[in-house]
């Protein structure tokens, strides 16, 4: 091709502007992007082919694990050229993380750890900012979809251009119809010549080809719905990060107020203090109940109510923080009933030990347990907020993190096992039916009390925890693998010297 050469025009600025970039050529950028979408989709059918081998059919266990292992290292493998070194250390320590509890058990809590953690990571791999990425996690859940219904719809789309732009069924059939007749023609001759190959072709043909239920066919698509996300996390960045627009407001007076707060400061510190006085007298001291009330009850009738009432306590003080500001009363008035309300979950936390004491442990009560310390913990990060003038926000991210961190450690605690082991040591009268309603956790515990035999005192209930055997690798958890190390430990008898 000549170029145009204008007379009379320098050859600098006939050369001029080559900063410039190149126009881009939509049909090979159509193409690229097509290529780059056709080996997502071939990675999307190979891990649908994976998680189909890993978990279909067998009860879940390391294989939950390592499912979700190997499709987080395929979205971080994708976005792993736009990653710095610090964001693809923290998106893998991300991962394993959210990943140890279902090692650990596949629980409703591990799941729900595992999920929140990959959606974390997937807001990271997306690009999005560290302050937003909370939002981007949560925005996946509703963002994924839409994309993966989207980038389904194009490629249909696509599809259906090719098979009408290209396909020629004239000249398909003249390229097709000599070397297709001729194989099958050739074909049908050598299965007759050859009773060995015609046998193998009978084999095959006598196979099952009925294909996959609609069960598992549902199946994949799940795992498709999972899949998907993780490898199309830069096509959802700008979905995840977006804000709604921040509209300015005018405060209105409304019934929380600083007249409102102070009243009910008032009010709140003089019932406070009543209880906490019983409390003293009647809890803590030696005072005598009044007839028909017996030391269980009063522990047990003021246990669950008091931490309801700390609970609400605490957001009572979260949204009266905004009227303290210039009001040392106010705020001394809300030091005060905060330590109160300290001093009541206190009082819980002694009542529900002596109703344990006498009654015995249960699942609810260990959750009580820790839910109580957790509300002290957090109702005393709201006085040092006061106390030191930090920000709500300051306060909202370590009660956050103090959750999360709680809720983690019980994704690897055993409440079955410390129930079996606590009952079966300090009650003489332990509840059977309860505990022979126990996970397998519970089993060593019970075979470290009553011996090998200990599933007789489980008959009159019918019910008996139940020791599971994997059947395979896939099947292994790491708590039942410690459960089954026990029982082991306790069946071998040590050797005579």
């Amino acid at each position: 091709m000549q170029a145009n050469v204008i007379p009379g025009v320098p050859v600098k600025m006939q050369q001029d502007g080559w900063w410039l970039d190149d126009p881009v050529d939509p049909v090979a950028q159509r193409n690229r992007a097509r290529r780059r979408d056709g080996g997502k989709a071939l990675l999307l059918l190979a891990l649908i082919a994976l998680g189909d081998v890993l978990v279909w059919g067998v009860a879940p266990g390391i294989n939950v694990a390592v499912f979700a292992g190997v499709v987080l290292l395929a979205g971080l493998g994708l976005a792993w050229p736009r990653l710095s070194v610090r964001t693809r250390c923290a998106v893998a320590a991300g991962g394993v993380l959210s990943l140890l509890p279902l090692v650990e058990l596949v629980q409703p809590l591990s799941v729900i750890i595992a999920l929140a953690g990959s959606s974390v990571c997937m807001a990271v791999l997306a690009g999005v900012s560290r302050a937003d990425v909370l939002r981007g996690a949560a925005r996946l859940w509703w963002v994924a979809p839409v994309q993966g219904l989207s980038d389904g719809a194009r490629a249909a789309r696509r599809v259906g251009d090719v098979s009408l732009a290209r396909s020629d069924l004239r000249s398909v059939a003249l390229a097709w119809a000599v070397p297709a007749g001729a194989t099958l023609l050739f074909t049908c001759l050598i299965l007759a010549a050859n009773p060995i190959l015609d046998r193998w072709v009978q084999e095959v043909l006598s196979l099952d080809w009925s294909g996959p239920g609609w069960g598992r066919v549902w199946f994949w698509l799940c795992l498709s719905a999972l899949i998907w996300p993780a490898l199309v996390t830069s096509k959802m960045r700008e979905r995840l990060r977006a804000r709604k627009p921040e509209k300015i407001t005018v405060r209105r007076p409304g019934l929380v107020n600083a007249g409102s707060v102070a009243r009910s400061l008032v009010a709140f510190n003089m019932l406070f203090a009543v209880q906490t006085g019983m409390d003293i007298l009647f809890l803590y001291g030696d005072a005598a109940l009044p007839d028909g009330i017996s030391p269980a009850t009063y522990a047990h009738r003021g246990a669950y109510p008091l931490l309801v009432t700390a609970l609400l306590a605490g957001l009572f003080a979260v949204l009266a923080q905004p009227f303290l500001a210039g009001r040392p009363v106010l705020r001394w008035l809300m030091l005060l009933w905060l330590a109160q309300t300290v001093a009541l979950v206190v009082a819980s936390l002694w009542r529900l030990d002596l109703y344990v004491d006498a009654f015995g442990l249960t699942r609810l009560r260990v959750a009580a347990y820790i839910w109580m310390w957790l509300v002290a913990v957090g109702l005393g990060l709201v006085v040092w907020q006061i106390w030191r003038n930090k920000s709500a926000s300051w306060m909202m991210l370590r009660s956050g993190a103090l959750g999360a961190a709680v809720l983690y450690a019980c994704a690897f605690y055993s409440f079955d096992a410390r129930v079996a082991a606590h009952n079966l040591q300090t009650q003489e009268r332990p509840d059977f039916a309860l505990l022979c309603g126990l996970s397998e956790d519970a089993i060593p515990a019970l075979t470290a009390t009553h011996g090998s035999n200990w599933r007789a005192v489980c008959v009159p209930y019918y019910d008996a925890p139940k020791l599971f055997e994997p059947a395979g690798w896939r099947e292994w958890g790491f708590r039942n693998w410690r459960t089954r190390n026990s029982l082991h430990a306790m069946t071998i008898e040590p050797a005579v010297p």
